[in-house]
């Protein structure tokens, strides 16, 4: 089987739509799929057009969004290639004159994370399957080799109070800033993404609060995940996180306990309990909101790891070129 999958190339795992991008690429290929991955950030280029032009495959796959004119370029592969085509509502972006557009461009099949998603695009007459962000279990997991001490030794944190981490990206529609209320309880720690932008005013205001901020990229990110003490996700504004946050299902891998707002498909994906509690907002956050008698969440996400999602794309292709071709 032949694949081309529309997304992000990238040496720098920071972003969620990049991560599904190069993990899919990358694992299809391990399991003997002949999978190419076209970054659509070049499609102004001649390159982009030309290696479209040396592949057939037999299913195009999107990443990103999905955008009206990401689906326009799906269908148009479709008729071109004569090939099936997927997308993956990750962060979908659809004015109301585009949705009306859906249902003459959907694609052979649509990935939803989030049941929301699932009943909008039933409703445009799409064919949905549910498919989350998956997670790295071997890089994400408890440290066994050092402290949680030694880790924030090495990462210059501070050792005698109650660290909070948020992983993502410095853009003010994150509702970052509704984190300086857990300062009241410990000291708040946020690494973000270089690849999209830091808002440099933002990014200034929190040092200025005394939140421990890092802008670099962090290569060996779990090594923040295992020496924070509780994960918080603030996110509300479906426009600025993927559906399946990938920072969350990472903290869970590292058996952090999470406090997060009721965002997306989180709640699709997990029940609450067991280190994982949802709130309406960290501006109305308590101290009991913290505090946890037990931790599994470890255990709450070991089904979404990468394998088993890709496992779950290959049954798809499979399907879908058997029933249609």
């Amino acid at each position: 089987m032949k694949v081309c999958i529309l997304g992000e190339q990238s040496e720098q795992l920071d972003e969620g739509m990049k991560n599904f991008s190069i993990q899919l690429h990358d694992r299809l290929n391990e399991k003997g799929v002949d999978a190419t991955l076209v970054d659509l950030r070049e499609i102004g280029s001649t390159e982009f057009w030309k290696t479209l032009s040396r592949i057939s495959p037999d299913i195009v796959h999107l990443i990103p969004g999905p955008t009206a004119k990401g689906l326009v370029l799906l269908r148009t592969l479709s008729l071109v290639k004569g090939c099936e085509t997927v997308a993956t509502v990750t962060q979908p972006r659809f004015s109301q004159f585009s949705r009306r557009a859906v249902p003459y461009l959907r694609p052979s099949l649509v990935y939803v994370q989030s049941e929301t998603e699932q009943s909008r695009f039933n409703t445009l007459g799409c064919r949905t399957e549910f498919l989350p962000s998956g997670v790295d279990l071997t890089q994400f997991s408890p440290s066994i080799q050092y402290s949680r001490q030694q880790l924030r030794d090495e990462l210059d944190l501070p050792t005698d109070q109650r660290i909070f981490l948020h992983v993502g990206h410095f853009k003010r529609g994150r509702g970052v800033k509704s984190l300086l209320e857990l300062q009241s309880y410990g000291h708040l720690v946020i690494v973000g993404s270089p690849s999209t932008g830091p808002e440099a005013e933002l990014v200034e205001s929190l040092r200025s609060a005394g939140v421990t901020v890092q802008t670099e990229y962090v290569p060996n990110i779990e090594k923040y995940y295992q020496a924070a003490d509780v994960y918080v996700f603030p996110v509300t504004n479906e426009g600025n996180s993927i559906q399946a946050p990938l920072s969350v299902l990472e903290a869970m891998a590292c058996n952090l306990p999470v406090v997060s707002t009721r965002f997306g498909g989180l709640m699709d994906l997990f029940d609450e309990g067991d280190g994982l509690r949802f709130i309406s907002s960290f501006e109305e956050v308590e101290g009991s909101d913290l505090e946890f008698d037990t931790v599994e969440t470890r255990d709450k996400v070991r089904k979404y790891s990468w394998d088993a999602i890709v496992d779950q794309v290959l049954d798809s292709y499979h399907r879908i070129c058997n029933v249609e071709h």
